[in-house]
């Protein structure tokens, strides 16, 4: 799973070696005020929209990679057994990661 927190105002995912071979990405940073909406994922491996740019899926497991679709771009990173959130922001795309309760909490918190 990434590592994420939420560090000055920001909500910041690191991916680990092997996410970041799939996400194209080794770090993100996304502020606060730019997420719109946050919802729990029953079924993350379902959510990803579109056609898939880059990345992997083990059925159940793990699915990470980029999707684009109508919607925009959609950065996937999520586990199987673990909680899965969608991230809506503006101007960011969209997120859907596997994050500690915590972080879920804070970032339920700014939206609502």
């Amino acid at each position: 799973m990434a590592d994420t927190a939420i560090h000055d105002g920001r909500l910041v995912i690191e991916f680990t070696a092997w996410e970041r071979v799939f996400t194209w990405r080794r770090r993100v940073e996304v502020p606060l005020g730019a997420v719109r909406e946050v919802r729990r994922e029953r079924h993350p491996f379902l959510r990803p929209h579109g056609v898939r740019v880059v990345g992997a899926e083990v059925a159940g497991t793990v699915k990470s990679g980029i999707w684009r679709g109508r919607g925009g771009r959609q950065l996937v990173a999520v586990r199987g057994g673990m909680t899965a959130v969608w991230i809506r922001t503006e101007g960011h795309g969209e997120f859907l990661v596997s994050l500690p309760e915590d972080v879920i909490a804070a970032l339920e918190a700014v939206v609502s």
